[in-house]
C-alpha cells in the first residue's frame, strides 16, 4: 500500500504568500488599463482639439459664404507612425463647407458654443474618434460646426506596447516575489530541517538514542511538540531503565528459588524413600514452591501496576474502602491463624467512598494487610483501622513486630529492596513497591511511620475523596 503523500509546509506557504499577491497584481493589471487607456484616450483628444481649434480659428465668411483657410499645421500634428486616416470637415447649416461628407452630421443647436466635444464613429469601415466644436462666425446667424476624426490604430497601438510593458513589469515582480518568498520560507523552515535530521539520526537500526532534543534555535512555534517530544524520550527511557532493572532483579531473585528446587530434587534422588530426610525435602521444594508462586504473583501485580500507570479509568471509579476492608481481614484471618496471631478490623459506620479502582484499593490493603501478619511478632496482633479525613480517608495496618528503622522507610518502597533485621527467608522485598505503583496510578499515598507505644510498623494508606 503506497503510503498518501505528505502535505509540504513550505509549498503551502509558498502557495499562501503569492497567492495574495498574484490577485493584487491582477488588481492592479485592470486598474494600470484603465490608467493607461485613460491617458491614451486624453493625450490623442488633446491633439485632435488642437486641430479643431486651428480650423476654428480660420473661419471667416467672404461675400456672404463661410470659408476657411485650412493650415497645414491643423493636420499635420496628426500624423504618427501607425498612419492613422484623418477626416475632416466644415459644414454650416448642414451643408459641407469643405471637408469630408463620410462623417457623421451632429445637430449643431445640441451642441455648447465654442466647446470641443468627443464621440466615437464609424467612418469608410473603420473605427473613428472624432472631436466637434460649434463656432459662431461673424457674419452668420447660426454656429458653424467643425469636426475632425482620427482612426484608431496610433491609439490601439500605444495601448498595446503600454499594456505589454505593464504585463512584463508585474510578471518580473511576481518572479522576484516568488523567488524572495522560496529564499525567505526556505532559511524560516532550516531550523525544522536540521530538527527533521537530528530525529532521522535516531533512527539507524540496532541503535536507541534516547537522548532529548537539542531545542536551541528551534523555533518558538515549533517548541511545544518538540518539549513533548523530549518529555516522551525521557519517560521512554524512563520505561526501558524501569524494564531493564526490573528484568534483572526478577531474574536474580527468580534464581534463588530455582535453585533451592533443583536441589532438593538431586538430594531426594539420593535419598531413599520413607527416611525422615525425605520428608524433611519434600517439605523444602514445597515452601520454595510456595515462594517461587508468591514471587510470581507479586512480580505480575507488579507488571500491571507498571503497565497501568497512564491509564484513567482506574482513577476515575469510587469503591467503599470500608467494603474493602472488611473482604481483605475476612481473607487474611486463616494466614493470622496459621501463625498463632489475631487480626482486627476498626472501621466506622456506614460507607467510606473513595477515588479508585476496586481490585487496586484491594491489592493495596492485601498486600499491606499480608505484610504486617508476616512480619509481625509471634501470635502478635495485627490492626486494620479505617479513618476518614479532611481530604478522603485512610487506611491504618499496624504490627508489633520489629519495625522498620526511619532512614530506610523510603528505600524499602523501591524494588527487591530488603531490611536484614524484618525480611524473612520467604520475602521479596516487592510488596511495598507493588503497593507505591497501585497507589500513584489512582492518586492515593504510602507511608510508614512508629506503633505509639512499643516496636512495630504503622502502614498508612491514604485516598481521595470523590
Amino acid at each position: 500500500m503506497t503510503p498518501p503523500r505528505a502535505p509540504s509546509i513550505r509549498r503551502r506557504l509558498l502557495v499562501r504568500m503569492l497567492l495574495p499577491a498574484l490577485a493584487l497584481a491582477l488588481l492592479l493589471g485592470f486598474a494600470g488599463a484603465l490608467v493607461i487607456r485613460n491617458v491614451v484616450e486624453t493625450t490623442h483628444d488633446r491633439l485632435l482639439d488642437g486641430s479643431v481649434l486651428a480650423i476654428a480659428e480660420r473661419l471667416t465668411v467672404e461675400d456672404g459664404e463661410v470659408s476657411v483657410d485650412l493650415p497645414r499645421v491643423a493636420l499635420g500634428m496628426l500624423e504618427s507612425q501607425a498612419q492613422d486616416r484623418i477626416y475632416y470637415s466644415v459644414t454650416y447649416g448642414g451643408a459641407l463647407v469643405t471637408g469630408y461628407r463620410d462623417l457623421p452630421g451632429l445637430d449643431v443647436e445640441t451642441l455648447p458654443l465654442g466647446v470641443t466635444t468627443h464621440r466615437d464613429g464609424i467612418v469608410r469601415g473603420a473605427a473613428v474618434r472624432i472631436a466637434a466644436q460649434a463656432r459662431r462666425v461673424y457674419g452668420k446667424p447660426d454656429p458653424v460646426l467643425v469636426q475632425v476624426a482620427e482612426t484608431r490604430e496610433s491609439r490601439q497601438g500605444l495601448e498595446r506596447r503600454l499594456l505589454a510593458g505593464l504585463a512584463l513589469a508585474e510578471l518580473g515582480l511576481m518572479g522576484l516575489i516568488g523567488a524572495l518568498s522560496w529564499y525567505s520560507i526556505d532559511s524560516s523552515l532550516r531550523p525544522l530541517t536540521r530538527l527533521s535530521d537530528a530525529i532521522d539520526r535516531r533512527a539507524v537500526p540496532g541503535a536507541i538514542n534516547l537522548q532529548p532534543l537539542d531545542v536551541a534555535g528551534v523555533p518558538r512555534e515549533a517548541l511545544a511538540p518538540v518539549l513533548a517530544l523530549n518529555t516522551l524520550l525521557e519517560r521512554l527511557e524512563q520505561a526501558i531503565a524501569g524494564e531493564r532493572t526490573f528484568t534483572s532483579d526478577a531474574s536474580h531473585q527468580l534464581r534463588t528459588p530455582l535453585a533451592v528446587l533443583r536441589m532438593h530434587v538431586e538430594l531426594l534422588r539420593r535419598i531413599t524413600p520413607g527416611e525422615p530426610a525425605h520428608a524433611a525435602a519434600i517439605d523444602d521444594i514445597d515452601g520454595a514452591a510456595r515462594r517461587l508462586e508468591r514471587l510470581l504473583a507479586q512480580l505480575i501485580a507488579l507488571a500491571r501496576a507498571d503497565a497501568g500507570a497512564a491509564a484513567t479509568d482506574a482513577a476515575a471509579a469510587i469503591t467503599d474502602l470500608n467494603d474493602i476492608a472488611a473482604r481483605v481481614v475476612t481473607e487474611q484471618v486463616p494466614h493470622a491463624l496459621a501463625r498463632g496471631g489475631e487480626i482486627v478490623l476498626d472501621r466506622p459506620d456506614g460507607a467510606v467512598p473513595v477515588v479508585g479502582d476496586a481490585f487496586i484499593v484491594g491489592e493495596i490493603l492485601t498486600n499491606l494487610v499480608d505484610n504486617a501478619i508476616r512480619y509481625n511478632r509471634p501470635e502478635g496482633t495485627t490492626v486494620v483501622r479505617v479513618r476518614r479525613t479532611e481530604t478522603g480517608a485512610c487506611l491504618d495496618v499496624e504490627d508489633e513486630g520489629p519495625g522498620i528503622p526511619p532512614e530506610v522507610r523510603e528505600k524499602v518502597f523501591e524494588r527487591f529492596y530488603r531490611v536484614a533485621t524484618r525480611d524473612g527467608p520467604d520475602g521479596s522485598g516487592l510488596g511495598l513497591a507493588i503497593v507505591r505503583a497501585l497507589a500513584d496510578r489512582i492518586g492515593g499515598a504510602v507511608t510508614l511511620g512508629s506503633r505509639a507505644g512499643g516496636s512495630g510498623l504503622v502502614a498508612r494508606a491514604s485516598f481521595r475523596a470523590p
